[in-house]
């Protein structure tokens, strides 16, 4: 087995339905737009050009958060004082890694970190914990891992090993020099993990005497609340993550990391030197989620989830609308097929279907105040239509009628253009 520099998926495949090359660092085909994450901040920056002329003619009441992600600062007026660098963390600290380790399901030999995103973390665990030219095993519920766990491995000088059955990891365990194993508790899209699996790829790590690192971004409440799964840190791994911005809490965008103390010193060390440690005023948003979090949140986004699903489904067929557990998606490749279905024009598309999605994201920013990943997502960030909007925010909206309007019209609205590639750069770029 090569294992430097190295990636070995048995779920992935080097070309979409439709015969585009897949990048296997983002898991979706690359076309002439967004041909790199260079394209994909370009867009990124178009789309905050578009929220600054809708927010300046509209109003900030215009917008309609899409995405899931929840990204306030749930700080009191009367704790600004605790943003403070030099002392203010020391206040609340102690109490900040008490709500963390119940979150996590921890205990008193656990410690706690916080840093400026989950990816910042993860990169940082990998660096801090991964040998030079051995192996990060990646074990994942069956879509590819977060691209973080890449880089990270990258950056670490190792070779990355992806696989979703006991089977594969016991084959890599035996073949390779494996120095860290990761687990996707949920996947982004929100694909979760099969308990006894989870638990198997710990027991392996601890057998062997490999550190266990769950990416639980979704998954530490996911997984406990709504599936009946342990905590991140019940299952006996030794470090766990999560995203402060999903699955029931508030923000803001942070990762919350806890697990062995030994282990978790090297990973704040490492991240220090880099600079990717949250700073005083972000952990102190963490602190305030902690202190606000409600499981009936989660339960009720969830609930939500199911009736978006459903009705998306009865309008557009079920075989185009997937279940996610917090909402509803339609595959890149599916919304691809809809604008090709709905074309005048004959002859093949011209762009790819993440093109197509960002498309799509781009018109409903511009149209109806629509955010989604779409268009503000990070280079590298899932490229599927994904609609996971609180109770709030859909009923503010219109309810599920309107959204399926939305939808049927930004898919007309890239068929009229999909022709052109340079109509296309306008619509997701600007250029």
């Amino acid at each position: 087995m090569d294992t430097i520099n190295s990636r070995v998926n048995d779920t992935a495949t080097p070309f979409d339905r439709f015969g585009h090359p897949i990048d296997s660092s983002v898991g979706y085909a690359r076309g002439k737009i967004l041909a790199s994450p260079l394209e994909e901040s370009k867009r990124r920056q178009q789309a905050m050009r578009l929220i600054r002329n809708r927010a300046l003619a509209s109003g900030m009441g215009s917008f309609y958060n899409f995405t899931g992600l929840h990204r306030n600062y749930a700080v009191e007026a009367d704790q600004i004082a605790l943003a403070e660098e030099w002392t203010g963390q020391a206040v609340y600290w102690d109490e900040l890694v008490e709500l963390a380790r119940e979150h996590f399901g921890g205990k008193a030999e656990h410690d706690v970190a916080v840093f400026n995103r989950a990816t910042a973390g993860i990169v940082a665990a990998c660096m801090a914990l991964v040998k030079r030219e051995s192996v990060v095993l990646s074990v994942t519920p069956g879509s590819r891992s977060h691209p973080s766990i890449s880089r990270g491995a990258t950056l670490a000088g190792a070779g990355l090993v992806e696989v979703s059955s006991l089977a594969k990891v016991e084959e890599c365990l035996s073949r390779a020099q494996v120095s860290l194993i990761v687990v996707t508790g949920v996947s982004s899209e929100l694909e979760v993990m099969d308990e006894d699996l989870l638990m198997q790829v710990i027991g392996r790590g601890s057998q062997r005497r490999i550190p266990t690192f769950i990416d639980d971004a979704y998954g530490a409440r996911l997984r406990p609340i709504i599936y009946g799964q342990p905590r991140s840190l019940e299952t006996g791994a030794d470090l766990c993550i999560t995203s402060c911005d999903k699955a029931g809490m508030d923000g803001p965008r942070a990762g919350l990391m806890a697990g062995r103390r030994d282990l978790l010193d090297r990973v704040l060390a490492r991240a220090s030197e880099l600079g990717l440690e949250a700073r005083a005023p972000l952990s102190l948003g963490v602190y305030g989620s902690l202190r606000k979090f409600d499981p009936e949140v989660l339960r009720r986004e969830v609930q939500l989830g199911g009736r978006i699903h459903a009705q998306l489904s009865a309008h557009f067929g079920r075989e185009k609308v997937r279940k996610l557990g917090l909402g509803a998606t339609i595959p890149e490749d599916v919304a691809w097929e809809l604008v090709q279905s709905v074309r005048q024009a004959s002859g093949p598309l011209r762009v790819v279907p993440a093109e197509v999605t960002a498309g799509i994201g781009m018109y409903w920013l511009e149209r109806y105040g629509i955010i989604t990943v779409n268009a503000l997502g990070q280079p590298g960030a899932r490229v599927s239509l994904r609609f996971k909007p609180d109770p709030g925010e859909l009923e503010r909206f219109g309810g599920v009628p309107a959204l399926i309007r939305a939808i049927e019209d930004g898919v007309r609205y890239v068929a009229e253009r999909a022709s052109s590639v340079e109509d296309m750069r306008r619509l997701i770029l600007g250029d």
